[in-house]
């Protein structure tokens, strides 16, 4: 089947949504589907394109991304789109099931349509897809409160790579790195925004280390709070308990969380004019390397944490109750042994991008079958 998927959130660029983009791409080619991605230009986008197997076009202005979607709908005759961001290529699909009939499918994230000015348009857009695929419930509810048809949406979560990320890892290269032995290490990976909620567990240390002394918190990536969390840590007097690696190669992810013993983030509920947890892809990336997960009750955190037995899902802005779940898995290391494991089984057994795009898949197939049908 011929898939033209369209979104400009893509990698080189990292994000859940990239990655989101990427993963499905990936596997519905491995699948044996016929896929074509077009998506935005950018820095380092040539070599990295040279390591998949699918085509990805690129192009650098809006109109050429316009010019190049109605070439491929005229000649290449895409028997499905489907549109991985809505803000990019959700109006094109639909003028191009209007026009020529080519039905289109729809996933969301959660940030892409979290106001309600954008209402009028998400309804225009969606009224002639054929499914719209929310990653999680709190999405779905999103879309309902937007005036979305509710029988239109599936809810289909993200994955991750369970033979990537998992426990049985060489962890000595990341522990002398950055000094973790004879250490307990809380682990945070993320953009380093306010929402992502690594203040407040910079706020939770200092009582931490009273019962835990040799507990340093491990902090990865960058963003426009890291000189605030600097300057919030070294208050503290935590200087030597939190480690800022900043940006990390991608092949010692997997590494950081297996040498971790909890991860948490606890992001918050999103406010008017910021974006929005739509699930959280890295709670299924620690689960996966057998760790317990600490999140904020916040968007689509529900959907990727089961609350007492993979993680721990709490107020994130209760400075009290992050200390609390962070001194309760790493003073019980059963309990923080049984929730790693249940995570670990979680994603082996449904919350992995195989399993994911496999119903992914069928939901386009679906559409694909009903307008030949149609027709």
């Amino acid at each position: 089947m011929k898939i033209l998927m369209c979104s400009n959130s893509f990698p080189p660029a990292k994000g859940g949504s990239q990655r989101y983009s990427l993963e499905v791409a990936k596997h519905l080619t491995a699948f044996g589907q016929d896929v074509v991605f077009l998506t935005r230009e950018q820095p380092g986008a040539k070599d990295f394109d040279r390591t998949l197997l699918f085509r990805v076009i690129r192009k650098r202005s809006k109109v050429a991304q316009i010019l190049t979607f109605l070439r491929l709908v005229l000649f290449w005759r895409p028997e499905v789109i489907f549109v991985t961001h809505r803000a990019d290529f959700a109006a094109l699909a639909s003028f191009a099931n209007k026009s020529f009939g080519i039905p289109y499918v729809i996933s969301v994230y959660g940030g892409e349509i979290l106001h309600s000015f954008r209402a009028k348009s998400v309804r225009k857009t969606f009224a002639r897809a054929r499914k719209i695929i929310a990653i999680s419930n709190f999405t779905k509810s999103l879309l309902v409160n937007l005036g979305v048809e509710e029988n239109k949406i599936i809810v289909i979560p993200c994955g991750t790579d369970p033979e990537k990320f998992h426990p049985n890892l060489n962890l000595q290269p990341i522990i002398r790195k950055y000094g973790l032995a004879g250490k307990r290490v809380i682990l945070s990976v993320s953009r380093l925004v306010e929402r992502k909620g690594h203040a407040n567990v910079i706020s939770a240390l200092p009582e931490v280390l009273k019962k835990v002394p040799e507990t340093v918190y491990l902090i990865i990536g960058t963003g426009d709070q890291e000189d605030s969390l600097k300057k919030r840590a070294a208050e503290l007097g935590l200087k030597e308990n939190v480690i800022f690696a900043g940006s990390v190669p991608d092949d010692e992810i997997p590494l950081c969380y297996a040498a971790c013993d909890i991860f948490v983030m606890p992001s918050f509920p999103a406010q008017e004019g910021e974006n929005v947890e739509g699930f959280g892809i890295a709670f299924l990336e620690a689960n996966s390397c057998g760790k317990p997960v600490i999140g904020g009750k916040s968007g689509g955190v529900e959907d990727a944490i089961a609350d007492g037995k993979t993680g721990i899902i709490l107020n994130p802005h209760n400075i009290g109750e992050i200390r609390d779940a962070i001194l309760k898995l790493l003073s019980d290391s059963v309990l923080a042994r049984t929730m790693g494991n249940a995570g670990r089984e979680r994603v082996v057994s449904h919350y992995n991008w195989k399993a994911v795009s496999k119903r992914i898949l069928g939901v386009l197939c679906t559409a694909a079958r009903k307008s030949a049908d149609s027709g």
